[in-house]
C-alpha cells in the first residue's frame, strides 16, 4: 500500500471531528471534509500549528452513493466521524468508498468496545455493531462479485473520553461540585482516553495502516477504578475543605433497568438524537461499571503497548481540570 496522502472526515464539526482534522493537518495529511446539504456547514481549525486553507470543503449526502463517490474521488482514506446515529447509512458509505478507490477506512468507533460479545445488551451500541456487519458484508460481497478489493479498515476502540465528561459533568466526576459519583462498588476498572488521543491514534493508524488492518485497535490513556480515581483526587486537594463528595449508587442492575426503560420511553416517542439523551447517558454509566465487565469496559489485557500514559500523568491532567472548572 502506498503511503496515504490524502483524507476525508465525514462528521468534522463534532467532538471527535474537530480533535482529529487538527491532529491530521499538523501531520502533513491533505484533509477533505465532507459535509452534508443543509447543514451548518464547516469551519476549519485556526491555529499555528496547522494550515486552515489546506481543508478542502466538499458536499454529499450519506446516503447518496454517487454523490459520495464523487466526493471521495482522489482519496486515499475515509474516517468517520459522525454521531452514531449516522451509522445507519453505512452500506452506501462502504459502496462509495469501495467506488472511488478508498484504501483504508477507520470506521466510527472511538468509545466502548463494540467487538464484544456482550454488545447487543445494550443498545447504545447496536448501532456501530450493525455497521461493522454492513461493512464486512459489502467487502464479502465485492470479492465475491470478483470486484478488486483494495479496502481495509480499523475500528479504533479508545475507552470513555474522561477530560470531555469531565468537563461536561456527565458520568461520575463533576470539579464544579466536587462530587464523585461511585457506582456498584467503585472497584470496577474502565479505560479511559483524552479526547485529543483519538486523532493521535487516527494518525497513528493511517500512518502504518497494515499493521492495523482489518481490525480493531485498542488505545487508550489509562486503565482505573472510581475508587483509584478517589484518592487521586483526594491526592490532589490541597486542604481538607477541597476534599470530594462521594455519592454511592450500589444497584447497577437496577440503574440498567431504568436505562433501559428510558430507551424505550425515547423510542416510542420518536426520539432520534440519542446521543444527547438522558437514557444514552444511563446506558453508557450503566456499561462502564458493570461489576463482571461483561461489555469490556477495562481494556487493559487488549492495549496495543506504548499507549498508556501513567498514574501520574492522569493525576496532573486531572488537577489541570480540577483547576479549569475553579477559575
Amino acid at each position: 500500500m502506498s503511503p496515504i496522502v490524502n483524507v476525508s472526515v465525514l462528521g468534522a464539526s463534532g467532538n471527535l471531528g474537530e480533535c482529529i482534522v487538527p491532529a491530521l493537518l499538523k501531520s502533513g495529511f491533505v484533509v477533505t471534509v465532507i459535509i452534508r446539504p443543509g447543514s451548518r456547514g464547516y469551519t476549519p481549525p485556526k491555529n499555528d500549528s496547522t494550515d486552515s486553507k489546506a481543508v478542502t470543503i466538499k458536499e454529499a449526502a450519506y446516503d447518496d452513493v454517487s454523490g459520495l463517490t464523487a466526493a471521495l474521488q482522489g482519496q486515499d482514506a475515509l474516517v468517520e466521524a459522525f454521531n452514531p446515529a449516522a451509522s445507519v447509512h453505512q452500506r452506501t458509505i462502504v459502496r462509495a468508498a469501495l467506488a472511488a478507490g478508498i484504501e483504508h477506512l477507520i470506521t466510527n468507533e472511538f468509545g466502548m468496545d463494540t467487538f464484544n460479545p456482550n454488545v447487543a445488551e445494550a443498545p447504545i451500541g447496536k448501532p456501530k455493531a450493525l455497521a461493522q456487519r454492513a461493512l464486512e458484508e459489502e467487502l464479502q460481497a465485492a470479492a465475491a462479485n470478483d470486484k478488486p478489493v483494495s479496502l481495509t479498515w480499523t475500528g479504533i476502540i479508545t475507552g470513555v473520553w474522561y477530560d470531555w465528561t469531565i468537563r461536561t459533568g456527565l458520568f461520575w466526576m463533576n470539579p464544579t461540585t466536587r462530587t464523585i459519583t461511585r457506582y456498584g462498588s467503585g472497584n470496577q476498572r474502565t479505560s479511559l482516553s483524552r479526547l485529543a488521543l483519538t486523532g493521535e491514534a487516527v494518525v497513528a493508524v493511517l500512518r502504518n495502516p497494515e499493521h492495523f488492518r482489518n481490525r480493531p485497535a485498542y488505545i487508550a490513556s489509562h486503565t482505573v477504578s472510581t475508587n483509584e480515581l478517589i484518592a487521586l483526587v483526594n491526592e490532589i486537594s490541597e486542604s481538607p475543605e477541597k476534599s470530594w463528595n462521594v455519592v454511592d449508587i450500589p444497584d447497577m442492575e437496577a440503574f440498567m433497568t431504568e436505562g433501559m426503560r428510558l430507551w424505550d420511553e425515547d423510542t416510542k416517542n420518536g426520539v432520534e438524537d440519542r446521543l444527547n439523551s438522558q437514557a444514552w447517558v444511563t446506558i453508557v454509566i450503566a456499561t462502564l461499571f458493570d461489576e463482571k465487565n461483561r461489555f469490556g469496559t477495562d481494556l487493559e489485557e487488549k492495549l496495543e503497548p506504548g499507549w498508556d500514559e501513567g498514574r501520574e500523568k492522569l493525576k496532573d491532567h486531572l488537577k489541570q481540570l480540577i483547576i479549569e472548572a475553579d477559575s
